[in-house]
């Protein structure tokens, strides 16, 4: 996780403001005495081209830093607030598609921005949001949304479509990791991506042999170096929690379910101590932390469960009773 200090522009804290609030910053004369029909028209206009630009100017810096930044940072709220505002207005969210289809290659960070509209639209469909939010959720073009995500990662779709998945997966794979630059910037994408996998499992089952080696090459150059993609993914699903939800899993869940459990536990297995026990002693140390905000819970990988003879996790068993035997603490953090 990034932690670096956050720099939000100009351009990006004004995505919050409605186009009334805008044009009273700008100076554009929208109402009042003296204004003839001819210079409200023209100023309307004026309003409608500078907001639509400064929108998408704003949203491709917005979505950058979202990728890059800790979510739980308190001046992600304003960014996040700013691009749901863009978002939730159809009107300058096609104005936007427009300005984007002429010039995409002046917004290269816009890659980033159909996971945020697509949180949007799935949050706007709930059941338990206010009446006010459902009226906001009525306005929303979910198709013309979508078709602007599909155009937005057009590249990356048909990349994964080459790598062996399928159109839908494609979309959904490519809305949460469009480039493996988000992986270096921020370990936190690794959950991002599990949390997904799942959602995609929903309806399609998820084969992680041909899933995996997708994402990491989904850059055609300066893709992530695959020692470090697979150790961030494993070392990242250690840390799912053991849950109620786990039980209302459907069939295609539950198998990939199993499938991120053994596939973790063999690469974990199969790198060397060394790096083994670096992993779980961070994991440890984090884990003890996390009991002292009060927010730690049971995990699905219990690493206690691999410690005793009969286990054929021989490298595992070796470094977890290693790390008990140094302090016997350890072992309700890995159990």
């Amino acid at each position: 996780m990034s932690k670096k200090k956050i720099k939000i522009p100009k351009s990006v804290l004004d995505l919050r403001l409605s186009p009334k609030k805008f044009a009273k910053k700008n100076n554009i004369k929208i109402k009042g005495k003296g204004l003839s029909k001819g210079e409200k028209k023209r100023n309307l206009q004026r309003l409608r081209d500078q907001y639509s630009q400064t929108a998408v100017n704003g949203l491709n810096k917005a979505v950058k830093i979202l990728s890059e930044s800790d979510p739980d940072d308190k001046k992600i709220k304003k960014v996040k607030d700013g691009i749901e505002n863009i978002i939730l207005n159809p009107k300058v969210m096609k104005k936007v598609a427009k300005l984007y289809s002429k010039d995409p290659e002046s917004f290269p960070n816009m890659m980033f921005l159909p996971r945020m509209i697509m949180m949007t639209l799935v949050y706007y469909q709930r059941d338990d949001i206010s009446e006010e939010e459902k009226e906001l959720g009525k306005e929303l073009n979910v198709q013309e949304l979508i078709e602007f995500c599909q155009k937005i990662l057009k590249k990356q779709i048909k990349r994964y479509k080459k790598l062996g998945i399928s159109s839908a997966m494609a979309f959904q794979l490519a809305t949460i990791a469009p480039t493996t630059k988000i992986f270096k910037q921020n370990r936190g994408w690794y959950q991002k991506l599990i949390q997904t996998l799942y959602q995609i499992a929903e309806t399609d089952s998820v084969d992680l042999k041909i899933v995996l080696p997708a994402i990491q090459k989904i850059d055609k150059k300066g893709s992530i170096d695959k020692k470090d993609f697979y150790e961030g993914f494993f070392s990242g699903f250690i840390w799912t929690r053991a849950s109620n939800k786990n039980h209302t899993f459907n069939d295609s869940q539950k198998e990939l379910h199993e499938d991120l459990i053994e596939q973790t536990l063999d690469y974990l297995n199969s790198i060397k101590s060394r790096k083994l026990k670096e992993i779980i002693k961070t994991y440890i140390k984090a884990r003890k932390k996390a009991e002292e905000n009060k927010t730690d819970g049971k995990r699905v990988i219990k690493f206690i469960d691999h410690a005793n003879s009969n286990s054929a996790y021989t490298n595992i068993k070796a470094v977890v009773q290693e790390l008990i035997s140094d302090n016997s603490s350890n072992e309700l953090y890995l159990s």
